[in-house]
């Protein structure tokens, strides 16, 4: 989905943009980088670089958006509980995520009190398990292969606002219904914009994963800003209702949500498994002749480019095989003249749309289609 503080450039805004905020969905560290993980995370990578060369861009990227969850922290509980004495530093992403998948294959039930404290500490002081710890190391090296500059993997941060505070600014605004008194649970209320209601709060106390990014972006809302809310498209219903929140706080927003990548023709959440042979440390492992600068070109033409947005392919190894060697070739040859950044940056205006963010399946198509030159270095360093 502990992020570092949000990364902003410093260009000057253009006249009738302002600062693009970009806020992807939240990853919970408890299974590896599937080909649906990789396609929004490259998709996000593209995007902030690009736009960034026309204006202000904020990444958003909190652990804890994605660790004070039950999700997360249930997960946890059954690894301590079944595996006391594991040493987690020495398994590998597969290692873990196949624990992840059996342990929800056992329908488990958790007893809600014994959560309690893993989801106060993970609140107060940032506690990630060492299984958490352990994947998220792994997916900061394979970042690193891949170009994807670390949004925050390693670094804690406290969300912007407690949670007592935002469900009071929420309930201000009328959208809450709170059963909390009755012993029963608080609702998200979407029913002016004729959405359903949504569980924020159990009846246990437990926050839904909405609460932790409602209580990071709602303090960010301010003028001259717009929310970029970056999902797969199985998590729409859940976006559109936070685009209207935070809209009913007076943000700007606007969503881009992209269809996952099926694997084997079902397409499906990483909890269910599937993904043993193609998670991002299985791809970078692959073997082959291209170098490094292909690979990471490679996967951008395949992610952003072949899978386009809402591509109902599924994942196909060996053209993207075939994407790297396209990479390898475009790179080993030396571009016509060297590009100005001037004319870079016109191109990509050229293709931004009108909340602010470049495209990235049109910036690539556009400049690196079948018939297109070899990358010069300005638009190179958007890619690579």
């Amino acid at each position: 989905m502990t992020v570092a503080a949000p990364r902003k450039s410093a260009r000057a805004t253009p006249r009738g943009h302002g600062e693009l905020v970009v806020a992807p969905v939240t990853i919970t560290p408890t299974k590896p980088l599937s080909p649906t993980h990789v396609k929004g995370l490259l998709w996000t990578d593209v995007l902030v670089k690009a736009s960034s060369r026309l204006g202000p861009v904020r990444l958003v990227w909190n652990n804890r958006m994605a660790t004070v969850t039950t999700q997360s922290t249930a997960f946890w509980h059954h690894l301590d509980r079944t595996e006391p004495g594991t040493d987690w530093s020495t398994l590998t992403a597969t290692d873990i995520g196949e624990r992840y998948v059996r342990y929800h294959a056992g329908r488990p039930r958790t007893d809600p009190r014994a959560l309690d404290d893993y989801l106060a500490r993970a609140d107060a002081t940032g506690w990630i398990h060492p299984a958490g710890r352990r994947m998220l190391d792994l997916w900061r090296a394979e970042l690193r292969l891949l170009g994807v500059a670390d949004p925050g993997l390693a670094v804690d941060r406290p969300l912007a606002t407690g949670a007592p505070a935002a469900l009071a600014r929420l309930a201000d605004r009328g959208l809450l219904i709170d059963h909390r008194r009755h012993g029963g649970p608080v609702h998200l209320d979407g029913t002016r914009w004729g959405l359903p209601l949504r569980r924020l709060v159990g009846s246990d106390g437990h926050p839904n994963y909405l609460l932790p990014i409602l209580r990071e972006l709602i303090p960010m809302i301010r003028p001259g800003r717009t929310f970029l809310l970056v999902c797969d498209d199985d998590l729409s219903a859940d976006y559109v209702l936070l685009d209207r929140v935070l809209g009913a706080f007076g943000a700007r927003v606007a969503r881009l949500s992209l269809s996952r990548v099926p694997l084997a023709g079902t397409t499906r959440s990483s909890r269910y498994g599937g993904w043993r042979g193609v998670t991002l440390g299985d791809l970078s492992a692959e073997p082959g002749t291209a170098g490094r600068a292909a690979y990471r070109l490679g996967m951008r033409l395949y992610f952003t480019g072949v899978l386009q947005r809402r591509s109902a392919q599924s994942f196909r190894l060996p053209l993207l095989r075939r994407c790297v060697g396209r990479a390898a070739r475009l790179l080993d040859r030396a571009p016509a003249e060297a590009d100005d950044a001037h004319d870079v940056e016109q191109t990509l205006t050229r293709l931004r749309t009108a909340p602010g963010y470049v495209d990235p399946y049109r910036l690539t198509t556009s400049l690196l289609g079948r018939h297109a030159l070899p990358p010069t270095p300005h638009l190179r360093a958007l890619y690579t």
